[in-house]
């Protein structure tokens, strides 16, 4: 997947993606009315996998009903993160399709570049599934 897969599925749910300085995070997603948005921060965005990854996250937010109020007490809100997290994780680097990489024998680096996203995600996408699932191979 892609930013523009991300886009699209944004759009496809009706939720419109807005440019918003935020002063302690990259994005948020929120609802108005029943409407949602997502506000980014294009500013404080490096690269366009970090922008997927965000988006991926934050319409985790959305798809695992785990929106949460600023005030929200901080248990729930990492539930919710998680939650959306989970989903970001599913989407962006498919469990079967990682195991048929590792199978193949990419590293850690070369799994970044197959799903194309950063190291640092990739690597907390293998310590969830291997948290969730145990052992991701058998050799």
């Amino acid at each position: 997947m892609n930013n523009l897969d991300m886009y699209k599925i944004a759009e496809n749910e009706k939720i419109n993606i807005l440019n918003y300085k935020w002063s302690k995070t990259k994005a948020k997603i929120f609802n108005i009315d029943n409407k949602y948005y997502i506000g980014l921060d294009t500013k404080q965005i490096n690269s366009n996998i970090e922008e997927k990854q965000i988006l991926a996250e934050e319409l985790g937010h959305y798809y695992c009903n785990a929106l949460y109020y600023i005030d929200t007490d901080r248990i729930i809100k990492n539930k919710c993160e998680y939650r959306a997290k989970k989903w970001s994780y599913s989407v962006l680097v498919p469990f079967q399709k990682l195991k048929e990489k590792i199978i193949q024998g990419l590293n850690l680096y070369d799994l970044a570049d197959y799903f194309n996203v950063d190291c640092h995600y990739m690597n907390d996408c293998i310590n969830f599934y291997t948290e969730k699932y145990g052992i991701l191979i058998k050799i």
